[in-house]
């Protein structure tokens, strides 16, 4: 899948594409991270927020430690087969279409929330938005926790500087850590960021 750099209002239709067929395989790594399971042992969250959560495996996962879960993402395929792969689960997360820049669906403060492979997919514009909903649903301290590329699809440099610098005076960086998140071996890096 030829993947574009998005930003409101964003054509879906390429990721629900890729939903559909085979292809998104190519890009999905389905291992729950270290980071991921650190971040529910240092945090103790009762809620969470997912963004860009695919087919909603990490969600899942969150659900299946007694978190009240939410996963979003823009995929209407993606989120069909989210909700159809729990249907029969005690612990459900709730999954929800919806665009990462403009998430008013949501006004609930999540204890945490998380992004893996999805920030890097925004051009600056959305990502300013996308901060702007993090802060608003996030908790006082909360934690969000990136996952990106170090070069964005759309040859974007994301380096520690620039997340922290994107996310303003409201967020503290609070790490940064290398990552080989995937199989065959793409720059990138975990991010921690603590709101204010």
């Amino acid at each position: 899948m030829e993947t574009n750099t998005i930003g409101p209002p964003s054509n879906h239709m390429e990721f629900d594409k890729a939903y559909s067929s085979l292809s998104h395989w190519m890009w999905t790594d389905t291992r729950i991270p270290s980071e991921l399971k650190r971040l529910i042992e240092t945090n103790k969250p009762q809620t969470s927020l997912e963004l860009g959560c695919g087919l909603g495996r990490f969600s899942k996962f969150m659900a299946n430690q007694k978190i009240q879960a939410t996963g979003v993402d823009y995929s209407t395929v993606a989120i069909e087969k989210a909700n159809k792969r729990v249907a029969n689960e005690r612990n459900k997360p709730t999954y929800l279409v919806g665009d990462v820049t403009n998430l008013e669906i949501l006004s609930e403060p999540f204890d945490v929330s998380f992004d893996i492979g999805c920030f890097h997919c925004l051009n600056k514009e959305a990502q300013q938005n996308y901060v702007k909903e993090v802060y608003r649903l996030l908790k006082p301290g909360g934690t969000h926790l990136i996952w990106a590329l170090d070069e964005s699809p759309s040859n974007m440099k994301l380096t520690p500087e620039y997340i922290s610098d994107i996310f303003g005076n409201n967020f503290q960086l609070q790490k940064s850590q290398r990552s080989r998140r995937r199989v065959v071996f793409v720059a990138s890096h975990w991010y921690w960021l603590i709101r204010k």
